[in-house]
């Protein structure tokens, strides 16, 4: 049987395929991925096939930094524009891949999977790790940066939500089918949010109770590893007491000397240590005793339990490993998901409000870092979330799911 996982995104999105391929593999099934091509080296280190998708995903948001970051509500434009430009791609390039495959899996942004797997009539389904892309009195839009608005106002929002997408894709997507001989859509969202998977964990985000019935919520897509800290780091942690962690995993930095600045001078306010971890935002500063700046890929479930809180973008990959690590966190949301994030550790308790990185102050910040280190119902809280988190194997439970049979020739379909 061979699976094929497709997404298009950031590393957050294209991570939790690594840990699903690995459990579908222990299942039998022949596994590849199809992903932008700077995250070849994640699955071919695991020997898992690879086949590239698109562009370069690092460089087209070191390039568009100053379009989508910080501006939620602008973003959207610059947003759709680039991913049509991508859709032309995925479609010219994922029939290939997809005929040969039995199912296909789908997640983060590639949008002309659905299309692609019904016109080569293979089964499909999309996974995602944000129930905030569900429609939802509970939640507005992911592209709406008020994450805690009544429920009236969330329903208008899904309205227009709906017919934005219409707007945006819907005669670029049907001309695409239109090539493939398949029927028109009259909507977009749901052909794109039909046969779903969740991976998240309940606790962490349930499902809001409008989702559809035949979606399945699975625990996060997480693949331990089991690289060692790198020795500055190690040494780091034995010099004092535990300091906290600062990263913004895959964002784009317009303006990172700002940035640095900012970060550094309200770590001093706090009376805390870090470790900043540069990403993809190539912060560099010389370190010292009590902040020390480091660069590239770190084994977050390595450094986040041995931290006294973390600081962070708001991934969905990065709540999960802090809320796993059972320690508190302060998120600085830069886009989309990002906001959601931020009310769901405000609304669990384990956690200060969001900081919007377009209105990041130093006091602000300082002031959050001291709220969230001297709060033990905050800690208390995020140790008890960490237990069922810690438990759960996502992926497996996943892979079990697709697959109920190890060895079986076929993935089962509900």
């Amino acid at each position: 049987m061979e699976i094929l996982l497709v997404s298009y995104g950031s590393m957050g999105d294209v991570r939790p395929l690594l840990a699903l391929g690995l459990a579908l593999r222990e299942r039998g099934a022949h596994v590849r991925v199809c992903a932008p091509p700077d995250s070849r080296p994640l699955f071919t280190a695991a020997g898992i096939p690879f086949v590239p998708l698109g562009g370069n995903v690092r460089q087209l948001m070191d390039a568009r930094a100053d379009r989508f970051v910080g501006r939620p509500l602008a973003a959207m434009a610059p947003m759709t524009r680039t991913l049509r430009q991508e859709l032309a791609i995925q479609f010219r390039q994922l029939p290939e891949a997809v005929k040969s495959a039995d199912m296909v899996i789908g997640s983060g942004l590639a949008l002309a999977v659905p299309s692609v797997a019904e016109a080569c009539g293979v089964p499909y389904r999309y996974a995602f790790s944000i129930p905030a892309l569900l429609p939802s009195r509970d939640h507005a839009p992911v592209t709406v940066p008020w994450q805690n608005l009544p429920p009236l106002c969330n329903r208008v929002l899904w309205r227009l939500a709906d017919g934005l997408l219409d707007l945006g894709y819907r005669v670029i997507l049907n001309g695409y089918r239109r090539g493939l001989g398949l029927p028109a859509l009259d909507h977009v969202m749901p052909h794109l949010t039909a046969n779903l998977i969740v991976a998240a964990d309940k606790e962490l985000a349930p499902l809001p109770p409008e989702a559809p019935s035949d979606c399945r919520q699975t625990g996060y897509w997480h693949a331990p590893r089991r690289d060692p800290l790198p020795a500055a780091i190690e040494a780091f942690l034995d010099q004092g007491p535990r300091p906290i962690y600062i990263g913004f995993g895959s964002m784009g930095d317009p303006t990172p000397r700002q940035t640095v600045s900012r970060l550094r001078q309200a770590v001093g306010l706090a009376g805390v240590r870090a470790i900043v971890q540069s990403g993809w935002a190539g912060w560099s500063f010389e370190s010292d005793a009590n902040c020390l700046c480091v660069a590239g890929d770190l084994p977050h479930e390595r450094l986040f339990s041995r931290v006294a809180g973390v600081v962070h973008h708001g991934g969905a990959g990065t709540v999960m490993a802090a809320a796993r690590a059972g320690v508190p966190q302060v998120i600085i949301p830069h886009l989309l998901d990002q906001y959601y994030w931020g009310q769901r550790v405000v609304t669990l308790g384990i956690g200060p409000p969001p900081l919007p990185i377009n209105r990041l102050k130093t006091q602000t910040l300082a002031l959050a870092l001291r709220r969230m280190l001297a709060s033990p119902g905050m800690r208390a809280r995020a140790g008890i979330l960490a237990k069922p988190l810690s438990r759960r194997d996502g992926a497996r439970q996943a892979a079990r799911w697709i697959i109920p049979h190890p060895r079986a020739t076929a993935p089962f379909i509900p």
